[in-house]
């Protein structure tokens, strides 16, 4: 075989190999997000500051006791 054509076969299968891997990296971040869960700390907090207008008074333990 020509080593000209080795080459561009090569190049054929080094781009399959690229494309391949860039559509399991899309695959795997798809699937990472799909199953992420809603964080729930973060929402209540966004809700309180949207409802009461900002961040909640931080709690000693203190006066938890109190």
């Amino acid at each position: 075989m020509h080593p000209v054509i080795q080459y561009e076969i090569a190049k054929m299968r080094v781009a399959e190999f690229q494309q391949e891997a860039e559509r399991e990296r899309l695959i795997r971040r798809a699937a990472h997000d799909r199953h992420r869960g809603v964080e729930w700390t973060s929402v209540r907090a966004r809700l309180r500051e949207r409802l009461f207008g900002g961040a909640p008074r931080p709690v000693s333990p203190a006066e938890a006791s109190a």
